[in-house]
């Protein structure tokens, strides 16, 4: 309990100060991720090997069943952005620009705008002075006059296994939150068997 009302506090000081886009990363980061992801590297992989990656993934089946068999678990984080047509804009342009990432990692995908279905994206980070790389493909869209965002799915290359969803939503009472849930499990390979995740309480702000 002392630890989702510290979040809870840090989520809300983060909103006075830095609105949307900070909200964002930070409320990505409260998921407590600390992962060892695949594809390592001493060198950040070139924009042409990105490419040539992309493009190799393109017909790689998803790395699990759907529905998934047992042992997957189911998350899901909110966060208040704010209220009014303004603050959902941004929420909405943040998102498709991938801002909802903390700063140190970079998404590369292949040339299209937005996030459109099939298409293939991949987190990019730096730990330990080494590059790795996660693959997942866009599954679905959700929009509507009062949710934008989509669902995308782990490909066999990606350290943990199954399915994201990250969406803005205009509630009722005008208030604009951004959500994320999510089904997954460690990956199946060596750097599945060594991910680590810690699972935290829903965000209610």
């Amino acid at each position: 309990m002392a630890e989702r009302n510290e979040r809870s506090k840090r989520f809300r000081n983060y909103e006075k100060q830095a609105g949307a886009f900070l909200i964002f990363s930070a409320s990505f980061v409260q998921q407590g991720v600390e992962a060892c992801f695949s594809m390592p590297s001493l060198q950040k992989p070139s924009p042409e090997r990105l490419r040539e990656l992309l493009e190799s993934w393109s017909d790689a089946p998803l790395s699990y069943m759907s529905p998934p068999r047992d042992g997957f678990i189911a998350d899901e984080h909110a966060v208040r952005l704010g209220s009014g047509e303004e603050t959902w804009r941004e929420a909405c342009e943040a998102l498709d620009a991938w801002r909802m990432f903390p700063v140190w990692a970079e998404v590369s995908r292949q040339e299209v705008k937005g996030q459109e279905v099939g298409q293939i994206v991949a987190m990019m980070v730096r730990i330990c002075g080494l590059w790795w790389v996660n693959p997942c493909r866009i599954l679905r869209r959700c929009d509507s006059a009062s949710t934008h965002g989509f669902v995308y799915g782990t490909l066999p290359e990606h350290a943990e296994c199954g399915e994201e969803q990250f969406v803005i939503e205009r509630r009722p009472d005008g208030r604009v939150w951004y959500a994320i849930r999510a089904f997954r499990t460690p990956g199946t390979g060596w750097h599945g068997s060594r991910f680590r995740w810690r699972v935290g309480g829903n965000c209610d702000l």
